[in-house]
């Protein structure tokens, strides 16, 4: 999108809490007709008309005040950044947000998110050299390092890293406001931006997406996949709006988990195992077959390692295939005898086309926890909201269904 210029964005909200344009122009250090090619170009910007300008006062309209509640969030995220960094690093760096520009936020937001000057210059559509320039600026203003080499590649530093997330936040609260001027105008089609972690793909997201653009056709998404380290880095930054998938202790304080529900994992196996349909599975027949396991550091590997701890001993055990794809996951189980830890709500339209069985073993260990990650003190859009909305009746639709088949099947097996 076009993002409007910081200083017009200072001399609005400074009209606002002033009542003036005049006194406005004088505070920001403008000329008067400067001020109001400023004011123009911001209602131009968004589409919309932001003041009502009355004999000596200025007033926002309903627009103007969704506008100045985005401004006002994006301008404290750069002010108490600034502040954060120069405290932490000891430096002086006195007025360094009023001197920061948009071009200076977007070219750390493209480092971030494309991890080098290269990859930065072809999401601006921009020279290398004209990114790297705008950067290194902006590097300057501040008065702290923000690169470092590591070798032959340059990446941010600690604090780089941290400049990076706040200028990206900002830059976020100022798309926001344009798609919220859209939405009060009566037009839903911004961007919805999430991440999927892998217990959540499936049904959950896909679920949600079709339920909201039947009412909304217009409104735009877009799903990321990746490790979780990963997606967190990325809400973080800005770059999505929400995680959805199995939540985690020990997040981060700027982050908020909100729960949806509890599942455990089953055993599942291509239609036809030997072990399908069988009353008694026994531990050692598990371990007698090949696994796909989820990568290192996830809860179902962590579950998985717990059930592979208590194989007998001396028991033979297979090569395993690790992988984070469930489209893998299911091609490998449907032409061969592994096996593999998943949820029922991951396989629900292959457990109920028969492609894909559950074994009768209950696997031991505590239940896992689906929910909602995001930021801190986030304010979505209506579309952002509505989304979340859908997740939560889709979560209550499952849950009916689940009961239901559930009451179908067979009763697991006890652990031994």
């Amino acid at each position: 999108m076009d993002y409007p210029n910081l200083r017009h964005i200072r001399l609005f909200c400074t009209c606002l809490r002033t009542g003036s344009l005049t006194q406005a122009a004088d505070i920001v250090g403008v000329t008067q007709p400067a001020a109001s090619q400023a004011i123009s170009r911001l209602e131009e910007l968004f589409g919309a008309r932001l003041l009502e300008r009355g004999p000596g006062q200025s007033m926002a309209t309903p627009e103007g005040r969704v506008v100045q509640a985005r401004f006002l969030r994006a301008l404290e995220l750069i002010r108490t950044g600034c502040q954060r960094l120069h405290a932490d690093s000891g430096s002086r760096g006195s007025g360094a947000d009023a001197r920061l520009t948009i071009s200076h936020l977007r070219a750390l937001q493209a480092f971030a998110q494309a991890g080098g000057f290269p990859g930065a210059a072809r999401i601006l559509e921009q020279s290398g050299a004209a990114v790297q320039r705008t950067a290194r600026n902006a590097e300057a203003i501040l008065g702290v390092s923000l690169f470092e080499a590591d070798g032959r590649m340059t990446k941010l530093t600690g604090a780089g890293r941290g400049v990076a997330r706040w200028a990206g936040l900002s830059l976020k609260e100022l798309g926001n406001a344009a798609e919220e001027v859209q939405e009060l105008c009566g037009r839903f089609d911004g961007l919805v931006s999430i991440g999927a972690l892998p217990m959540a793909r499936t049904t959950m997201v896909p679920d949600a997406i079709a339920s909201l653009a039947a009412a909304y056709p217009m409104a735009r998404f877009e799903i990321l996949e990746g490790s979780y380290e990963q997606l967190v880095s990325d809400l973080e930054m800005g770059h999505i709006d929400f995680l959805i998938g199995a939540l985690r202790s020990g997040i981060a304080p700027s982050l908020v988990q909100e729960p949806l529900f509890d599942f455990r994992l089953a055993i599942v196996a291509g239609a036809g195992h030997p072990l399908s349909g069988k009353p008694d599975v026994l531990l050692a027949e598990l371990a007698a077959y090949p696994w796909v396991v989820a990568r290192k550091g996830t809860p179902n590997r962590s579950t998985f390692d717990a059930l592979a701890a208590k194989f007998p001993d001396g028991q033979q055990r297979q090569g395993t295939v690790e992988t984070g794809s469930l489209t893998a996951l299911r091609g490998i189980l449907m032409q061969s005898d592994r096996l593999a830890l998943l949820s029922r709500h991951q396989l629900r339209h292959e457990l109920k086309a028969g492609f894909l069985t559950l074994l009768n073993y209950e696997v031991p260990g505590k239940t896992l926890t689906i929910g909602i990650t995001t930021r801190r003190n986030w304010q979505p859009t209506a579309l952002q909201a509505e989304y979340l909305a859908a997740i939560r009746r889709v979560v209550a639709t499952e849950e009916t269904i689940s009961t239901m088949e559930g009451a179908r099947l067979p009763p697991l097996k006890a652990a031994e």
